[in-house]
């Protein structure tokens, strides 16, 4: 079986950031998106929040893997070990240094890719007889912050910024183009659910009583 280049690994390992950051940020903007806009789809808000913050997981579960061959951050440092004459940018010493520095931070990652691992495999990828009996368990013996999962993102994408600008002097941010397109959708819904109350007042000429859309102003009625 032929084996990866470090070019290919970099790269692998530039899109599994990207996708796992993108999830993440999906996440957290929904979860801070006004609550009245939320309702107007709850079955589909609360599962594109869940299922975002569990594929965030899993990619950084793929980047960490312990299964035996799986190409990881790790293997992505010993190769660079390897070929670090073949990196255009810096001396010899000043790479080793930096992948000296990378190895320290993925060893500083110790606990939260625990915890990673841990739901990976009880539940994420795997029902474990545990979590299936206690799901709730799981949370105690496998705790993970959503700052955890923002440092380990910024952490490992630091680590493949700096690799990459030394191996092919390629530099810059792990994102998407319009990453952030949700917020226009969800301004829509909010412009929307504006108008219908606008329109409900005007048409019955009484006060919408029910729960308002931030930045939705309340009309006064002119009853005249």
């Amino acid at each position: 079986m032929s084996k990866p280049t470090f070019k290919q690994i970099l790269d692998a390992h530039k899109n599994q950031v990207l996708l796992g950051k993108s999830y993440l940020n999906i996440a957290k903007g929904l979860l801070k998106a006004d609550p009245v806009i939320l309702q107007t789809g709850p079955t589909f808000f609360g599962l594109t929040t869940d299922g975002s913050l569990e594929l965030a997981q899993m990619a950084l579960a793929r980047l960490y893997d312990q299964t035996r061959g799986a190409v990881t951050v790790q293997v992505l440092l010993a190769q660079a070990r390897r070929e670090a004459s073949s990196f255009r940018r810096g001396s010899h010493r000043e790479i080793i240094a930096t992948i000296a520095k990378c190895e320290r931070t993925v060893h500083g990652l110790g606990p939260v890719l625990t915890s990673i691992r841990k739901r990976r495999n009880e539940w994420l990828a795997h029902l474990d007889a545990r979590t299936v009996t206690d799901p709730k368990a799981l949370s105690a013996r496998a705790k993970l912050t959503i700052p955890d999962l923002d440092r380990a993102f910024k952490e490992t994408e630091d680590i493949v910024r700096e690799l990459s600008s030394l191996y092919e002097g390629v530099i810059g941010k792990l994102e998407f183009l319009g990453g952030d397109d949700y917020k226009v959708a969800l301004d829509w819904i909010r412009s929307a659910k504006c108008t219908f109350i606008e329109n409900f007042e005007r048409e019955f000429k009484t006060p919408w009583t029910g729960p308002r859309p931030k930045n939705c102003s309340a009309n006064l009625l002119r009853m005249a």
